[in-house]
């Protein structure tokens, strides 16, 4: 399947990564990574079906933590999730979500 990487820059807050899951909900999100950083800024990284980019897009830049949304084609021949070591497996309103903890354990949800 075709798919699109959304890298979303945004301002971590209580609920964010709540919010974005559940504005991805009625989308086919293949993979997210979401990570913070000291500087008061988290990225996000959503892989999305390539049907699916330009909606997604424009309900992304429409919530409030939103700072900037930026398409990126992946490169052929790679996975979204080649460079995470720990991935753990959620679940948010029936979509499934992969997101990225460095340092962790691999665990399941």
């Amino acid at each position: 399947m075709e798919h699109t990487r959304l890298t979303v820059t945004l301002r971590p807050g209580h609920g964010t990564l709540a919010r974005l899951a559940a504005t991805l909900n009625n989308h086919h999100v293949l993979d997210l990574t979401y990570t913070t950083a000291p500087a008061n800024t988290a990225t996000a990284v959503v892989s999305v079906a390539q049907s699916d980019v330009l909606r997604a897009q424009h309900k992304l830049r429409r919530l409030v933590d939103v700072i900037e949304v930026t398409p990126t084609p992946p490169l052929p021949g790679t996975t979204e999730a080649a460079d995470a070591p720990h991935i753990r497996h959620h679940n948010f309103f029936g979509t499934h979500l992969l997101e990225s903890f460095r340092g962790s354990p691999v665990t399941e949800c």
